[in-house]
């Protein structure tokens, strides 16, 4: 059990890097200091296309350069970007921070996961994937919700604490990861360009040759999209417009947490008792029927399908995460798992953009029972198609050519 460490200093990392205090009042925050939100909307839309733009050339450093090289850059960046946030707003140095607290995001997306993954392979252990995955999707879960509601209380002290505080945290963790221990890969990579071209071909090439890769990766980025959008951009708003006091914003970020930790304690039990694939019809069904509802239902009792989106976005995603682990090799994964985060945060800045324009002009229940109709037209093909596809051999055997 040469690696079992990394998968402590991973649970901790996670804690460290997911103490957001900002994330209730982050809108507000900005708002506060003069931006409207149809500024905030365009510069959230250049940050998403620029982590997107970055999610697969920082896969490719983690698979190239190390997958604890790459988290602790992105813990690094982030926590600097918060810092850079507190400067004038619309200067050079908060246009800059802003950027860059999208770009750190990348750095972990994908690296993490392999960081996992590949410990465990290292010690004859990806069977224990699964629960280490739910254990990771709970710990972040907490964190976030319980910095969640700190992150309320502080904002009534000073807006600019929560931006502080969890800067502090994200260099603390990018101290820890530091620490573990590299684990292997299926075999050396090379540490020059070469290296880093021939691992995004290679990866490009496996995703788009391999269907069940290819709509496990696309299934996966629709998840991964709508709960960003549900449970870090609309709940602000939408809450605004049903009339809730400011205060009660660091309540429901925890309420939310609360449940996806919830979703994500049951997952795989969940997909034991029914199956992967009737999980993913009724997880996917439910994602977008509580958009819907949303929509022909506002009002403050609403709120509460925010956190049940949350609950069933966490319930999923493990689930996910090892189905495409299973079905892809070791020395492509943090690329390939990038891959998917790209589809995602293209998709995230598209969608996103759409929500606050329709919100603006028509309100954001409406705007989100567009967002849900727009769900549901994605997932219902890429379900049928996933299905049909043949299995493909176990990933982590595999040769890509």
């Amino acid at each position: 059990m040469a690696y079992q460490g990394n998968i402590t200093r991973y649970y901790l990392y996670t804690a460290l890097t997911s103490c957001l205090l900002w994330l209730p009042v982050w809108v507000v925050f900005l708002t506060q200091r003069g931006l409207s939100l149809g500024q905030i909307g365009t510069l959230e839309l250049v940050a998403i296309l620029l982590l997107a733009i970055c999610e697969v050339p920082t896969g490719i450093v983690a698979d190239t350069w190390g997958r604890t090289v790459s988290m602790a850059i992105g813990a690094a960046m982030h926590g600097l970007a918060l810092l850079g946030l507190l400067t004038a707003v619309l200067s050079p140095v908060f246009l800059l921070a802003y950027a860059l607290w999208g770009i750190s995001f990348s750095f972990v997306s994908g690296a993490g996961e392999a960081f996992a993954y590949d410990s465990l392979k290292a010690d004859g252990m990806t069977d224990a994937y699964p629960r280490v995955a739910s254990r990771y999707a709970l710990i972040r879960q907490a964190a976030a919700g319980a910095s969640g509601l700190v992150g309320g209380l502080v904002a009534a002290i000073d807006l600019r604490l929560c931006f502080v505080l969890t800067a502090g945290a994200c260099l603390a963790g990018a101290g820890v990861i530091l620490t573990g221990r590299e684990p292997p890969r299926d075999e050396a990579t090379v540490t020059d360009a070469t290296g880093y071209r021939a691992t995004l071909v290679q990866a490009v090439h496996l995703a788009v040759r391999r269907p069940r890769v290819r709509y496990i990766i696309l299934i996966g980025a629709v998840v991964h999209l709508f709960t960003i959008l549900l449970t870090m951009t609309a709940f602000q708003p939408y809450a605004t417009e049903v009339d809730l006091p400011i205060w009660t914003f660091g309540s429901l970020v925890l309420g939310i947490q609360l449940c996806s930790m919830g979703g994500s304690a049951v997952s795989v039990r969940l997909a034991t008792r029914l199956g992967r694939d009737r999980l993913l019809v009724l997880a996917l069904g439910g994602i977008a029927g509580f958009q819907v509802l949303l929509w022909l239902g506002a009002s403050r009792p609403a709120i509460i399908l925010f956190a049940a989106a949350a609950a069933v976005g966490a319930l999923v995603q493990p689930v996910l995460s090892t189905m495409l682990n299973d079905a892809i090799p070791s020395r492509q994964r943090a690329t390939i798992i990038s891959l998917q985060s790209l589809v995602a945060m293209v998709g995230l800045g598209v969608v996103q953009f759409g929500l606050f324009a329709i919100g603006e002009r028509t309100g954001m229940a409406l705007a989100l029972g567009c967002a849900g109709l727009v769900m549901a037209a994605l997932v219902v093909p890429l379900l049928t198609l996933l299905n049909r596809a043949p299995a493909d051999a176990q990933g982590s055997n595999v040769a890509v050519d």
